[in-house]
């Protein structure tokens, strides 16, 4: 990589590091559905719509402080609720509508607009499961023999040895990565459960997780419009200029512009080039995240790896 597309990436990731703590895109959104409702309802003070919001959600009047106040901290974006199961009761309380409620799942909560469970069995689960099923098998057809002689894996014991083969891969995409990952099985072993829940679809999977499995998994053949598609086909929100996580951080708008300049960069090069060119700039990221404690904006990082 150029060291003018090093600075240019290093631009990019202040750029996002600066966006932290301004007022979200969402909140905006969501406090013009807050003045909807308190117009329905008279004019009421805000207290007093809070109030009646709560009662609403708990079936009782709040009691303590911290009951009113958590309505308001919801609403100005202090916090978000903590299950969706609340942020679909405040979701009710404000007579959102079936759309408003979708958006309120994934753009202001970030996640998905349905969760599942071990025993789903719908045609919206079985559709959802045969894309992240494509998405395995392009990931498994892809792995280079070297790769795996590396990782002590065989062709014939890929899917036997998919925890392995992701984490290796991720090690790859992070600072703390030599980048040469270690051989043994064991160094993988606690990330085993987590992953195959996320790509049984089971519960709930922050927006986060999707893009990094979108991206180790489509890698080097990536593209906006192609991790949109699986977004939006996984129930996610797509890569949207004006989105913004929890705490203000626009991820989508960096997101946006790495992927605009690989597929500048990256175009007729081999795909090995491209992957190379694509490891570096997100270690890049990761890095510069990393030294300044944010790990909210790490999206290619994830517990289980080692430093």
């Amino acid at each position: 990589m150029l060291r003018e597309e090093k600075e240019l990436l290093l631009g990019y990731a202040q750029e996002a590091l600066k966006s932290g703590g301004q007022e979200r895109t969402e909140v905006l959104w969501l406090k013009e559905r807050y003045e909807r409702f308190r117009r329905e309802m008279g004019f009421m003070s805000r207290q007093e719509t809070d109030n009646l919001i709560y009662e609403k959600m708990y079936g009782a009047s709040p009691v303590k402080l911290s009951d009113m106040l958590k309505i308001r901290y919801w609403r100005t974006g202090r916090h978000v609720p903590g299950n969706r199961e609340t942020l679909l009761a405040f979701a009710r309380a404000l007579k959102l509508s079936v759309e408003e409620k979708r958006y309120l799942l994934q753009a202001y909560y970030d996640k998905a607009d349905l969760v599942f469970a071990e025993d789903a069995d719908d045609s919206i689960y079985r559709e959802r499961r045969a894309r992240m099923e494509r998405l395995l098998q392009e990931y498994f057809l892809k792995a280079h023999p070297e790769k795996l002689y590396q990782v002590k894996i065989s062709s014939e014991q890929l899917e036997k040895n998919l925890r392995h083969l992701y984490y290796t891969d991720a090690l790859r995409y992070v600072h703390t990565l030599s980048s040469k990952p270690e051989k043994s099985h064991l160094i993988s072993v606690n990330y085993g459960t987590e992953l195959n829940r996320t790509l049984r679809l089971v519960g709930e999977i922050p927006r986060t997780t999707m893009i990094r499995h979108l991206i180790l998994f489509g890698s080097p053949f990536l593209s906006r419009d192609i991790i949109n598609e699986h977004l939006s086909g996984l129930g996610y929100l797509p890569l949207t200029k004006e989105h913004s996580m929890a705490g203000g951080e626009r991820l989508d708008r960096l997101l946006l512009l790495f992927l605009a300049l690989y597929e500048k960069k990256c175009r007729g090069k081999n795909p090995l080039e491209c992957q190379i060119w694509l490891q570096e700039g997100l270690r890049i990221f990761d890095a510069c995240f990393a030294a300044e404690g944010k790990e909210t904006l790490r999206f290619m990082y994830f517990k289980a790896l080692r430093d």
